[in-house]
């Protein structure tokens, strides 16, 4: 039986398309290296929406939707995509979102777009205002001064070897340009001053010498919501929040939805910033990182206008909590050397018991025809159901080790 979910087509307006197939370029602030980035990332994590394209044309790499992945996603309550366009090469697919222009579909990415689509005619959101918006420094154009954590940017060439006068505690260095950025992969802690040096020769290696940075009070929220909003022409949705779980200050390691919304006061602010981009021309999908201080006043640390990682969490986790009864949801990251096969064949029960919501899914066999890599593998990544954190924690340790 099919989740009554949300699906891309009912968030983003009418004839546009989904291909968020990108380049190592653009993935240059998303992840931790992307020089180590593994090849096949860049047509894995495309498809982790695959489950929630509807109506919507969506693209993704044959190894990312074999009969098996497909078969899965009905296994687990996600409808199949109707219009998937599956392609083999960043080339084939740029060829085919091209085709799909030229018919006056507007093309939505995520982490940058391909060259050859770069026409800004052809862009549901122009870059530039991609940028403007994803910016860390524009923090400040759409969230109230009341609800910023206190912040000084600094040009990177004068990221000196010291803490500022004005700074006493942690600190949180971030890159401000109009870049592309996610995952804490843009941002460095420094608890003490002694860290200060190691950052600083960092961005002064990997920035340009008129880049800027922003240095962040570190408010140390009691806890920290990815707010989830779809922005339309005249209203927005609330798509729900959850919470983000870390491994270390910054770096997130994925997120955790219970039953129920976020208190009213992160809701509404993330409607009333939903609100103010919508003015500027974005539509669809958007995510905020809003801390909670322990006085229950929110922090907004960073804004994010594009699908986010905890995107397919909130579009089918009510939904499915609610169809199990059980009350939490976790992001888990499932990977194999072997065939997918192999990964959904052990959590398959699982599934069928409606505990699973799939991302990500991906083979490494299928792959091979592609791009013939050591570092391939197949993976699955996701959202399990418990009855707890904890038991969600210990459900994904014990499969992991199965693999």
């Amino acid at each position: 039986m099919t989740l009554p979910i949300k699906t891309l087509n009912q968030l983003y307006p009418p004839d546009s398309f989904f291909c968020a197939r990108t380049t190592r370029a653009a993935m240059r602030w998303n992840v931790a290296d992307a020089d180590a980035l593994p090849a096949y990332r860049l047509d894995a994590s495309p498809a982790q929406l695959l489950g929630f394209a509807g109506d919507m044309p969506f693209f993704a790499h044959e190894a990312a939707c074999t009969s098996e992945a497909l078969e899965f996603l009905d296994r687990c309550g996600l409808p199949k995509p109707k219009r998937l366009h599956v392609y083999r090469t960043a080339q084939e697919a740029a060829a085919e979102a091209a085709t799909l222009v030229k018919q006056g579909r507007k093309l939505i990415y995520n982490f940058g777009v391909l060259p050859e689509l770069e026409s800004p005619g052809g862009l549901l959101t122009p870059l530039p205002l991609y940028l403007q918006l994803n910016a860390k420094s524009h923090l400040s154009q759409l969230v109230a001064a009341g609800y910023q954590p206190h912040r000084e940017l600094c040009p990177v060439r004068q990221l000196g070897k010291r803490y500022p006068a004005s700074w006493t505690g942690p600190v949180f260095l971030k890159v401000a340009g109009e870049v592309s950025n996610g995952g804490g992969a843009a941002v460095r802690y420094c608890r003490q001053p002694v860290d200060l040096e190691s950052v600083a020769d960092e961005f002064n290696r990997r920035l340009e010498p008129g880049d800027t940075i922003i240095i962040e009070e570190d408010c140390a929220p009691v806890r920290s919501w990815c707010a989830g909003v779809a922005i339309h022409d005249n209203k927005v949705d609330w798509l729900g929040a959850s919470i983000q779980l870390f491994y270390k200050p910054a770096i997130q390691s994925g997120n955790l939805l219970s039953i129920g919304d976020p208190p009213a006061v992160i809701r509404n602010l993330a409607l009333d910033i939903a609100r103010k981009a919508g003015l500027s021309g974005y539509r669809g999908i958007a995510g905020f990182d809003i801390g909670e201080k322990e006085d229950g006043k929110p922090v907004v640390f960073d804004l994010n206008f594009r699908p986010n990682s905890s995107t397919g969490l909130l579009l089918a986790g009510p939904a499915a909590l609610h169809k199990t009864g059980l009350t939490v949801a976790r992001t888990f990251y499932l990977r194999h050397d072997g065939p997918l096969e192999a990964i959904l064949k052990i959590v398959q029960e699982d599934a069928s018991a409606g505990r699973i919501i799939p991302g990500s899914m991906f083979d490494a066999e299928t792959y091979k025809s592609t791009l013939s890599d050591p570092t391939t593998r197949s993976c699955l990544d996701g959202w399990v159901l418990a009855r707890s954190a904890a038991e969600a924690t210990d459900w994904i340790r014990s499969t992991a080790g199965m693999l």
